[in-house]
């Protein structure tokens, strides 16, 4: 089983998730706003230094995405 790296880059974030269809729809300061065309909801992320491990796992769970997938798209 691969495991989720201690911190995570933004940038290395943004393009994993664009590899699920998660694209950004809004920026507000370090926060920004993940839509996909395919659903109804969105994902608000706050980009400071690095995406902690616990903070991607919730990001994660939210979006359906499995963490072994996501490890593969990074």
């Amino acid at each position: 089983m691969a495991r989720l790296p201690g911190e995570i880059d933004g940038r290395r974030f943004l393009r994993a998730m664009a590899r699920f269809g998660w694209t950004v729809g809004s920026q507000r300061g370090s926060h920004r706003k993940l839509v996909h065309p395919d659903r109804p909801d969105f994902l608000i992320v706050s980009f400071h230094r690095g995406l902690g491990r616990n903070i991607v796992r919730k990001v994660l769970r939210h979006a359906g995405i499995d963490e072994e997938e996501f490890v593969k798209a990074l």
